[in-house]
C-alpha cells in the first residue's frame, strides 16, 4: 500500500525537466539531489548566463528565496580545469549567480552522497528538514572525520583509503569539490575577472593568453 504522505511529499519535491538533461552524469546527480532539496527550491537545467566574454550555460541552477546556486558536473571528456575556472570567474562577475559548485564525474559516481552533503555543509537552506537526519546514514566516515577542516575554500578535498579485495590499503583516493562564491573577495576568481573587466569582449582563450603573459612576467 502506498503511503499517502510519502506520495504527497514526492509530488511537492521540485523536479528538473528531464528533457533538458544532456548526460547520464547529470541525471545521476540531479536525481539524487532532488530527493533532499527544499520544496521552496526551483531547478533550472541548462541555465544561460551572459558575461563579459559571451554567454555560458550552466548544467543546473537552483534557486531558493533570493539565492541562485549553480552546479556543474564535469565529465572527464569535457573537463578543462583552467578554462572552467575562467568560466566560473566570468559567471560570478556577472553578479547573477551567487555560488558555483563543480564536481568531477568520477567523484559523483564513487562518492555521490558525500558530494551532496558537502553542498548541505555550505548551503543548508537548499535542503528539506529530513535531509540532515537521513544524511548521517549515507555519508562516509571519512567525510565525517574531515568535515571540520572545511570553511569557505574554493577547493575542498576529502581523502579516502583505497582498499584491495583482501582488505589491504593500496593507495589514496580523493573527492575534489570546487566551490566559488561571488562574495569571496579573496577567491582566485577575482584576479581572473579583473583581467576580463579590463578586456571586455575577448574570448576565454584570449584572456588565458593575457594571464599567461602576466604570470611569465612575474617569474
Amino acid at each position: 500500500m502506498i503511503n499517502p504522505y510519502q506520495k504527497l511529499f514526492e509530488e511537492l519535491q521540485p523536479r528538473a525537466d528531464r528533457n533538458k538533461l544532456e548526460s547520464p552524469l547529470e541525471e545521476l546527480f540531479i536525481y539524487t539531489l532532488e530527493k533532499y532539496i527544499s520544496a521552496k527550491s526551483e531547478i533550472f537545467p541548462q541555465y544561460e548566463v551572459m558575461t563579459l566574454a559571451g554567454k555560458f550555460r550552466l548544467d543546473f541552477l537552483l534557486t531558493v528565496g533570493d539565492k541562485k546556486i549553480a552546479f556543474e558536473c564535469d565529465g572527464k571528456e569535457f573537463h578543462n580545469e583552467w578554462y572552467d575556472e575562467w568560466r566560473d570567474a566570468l559567471i560570478l562577475g556577472s553578479g547573477e549567480i551567487d555560488t558555483i559548485y563543480r564536481f568531477r564525474g568520477k567523484d559523483l559516481h564513487a562518492f555521490l552522497d558525500d558530494c551532496i552533503y558537502l553542498i548541505f555543509h555550505y548551503d543548508k537552506e537548499l535542503f528539506n528538514d529530513r535531509y540532515p537526519i537521513i544524511a548521517q546514514q549515507l555519508i562516509s566516515d571519512e567525510l565525517k572525520n574531515q568535515l571540520l577542516d572545511f570553511y569557505k575554500r574554493e577547493n575542498n578535498i576529502i581523502g579516502y583509503a583505497a582498499i584491495s579485495k583482501d582488505g589491504k590499503q593500496v593507495g589514496l583516493l580523493q573527492l575534489v569539490m570546487e566551490r566559488r562564491n561571488k562574495l569571496d573577495k579573496k577567491g582566485h576568481w577575482n584576479i581572473l575577472f579583473n583581467i576580463a573587466k579590463k578586456n571586455p569582449g575577448l574570448r576565454i582563450e584570449q584572456l588565458i593568453e593575457i594571464r599567461k603573459k602576466e604570470m611569465d612576467a612575474e617569474l
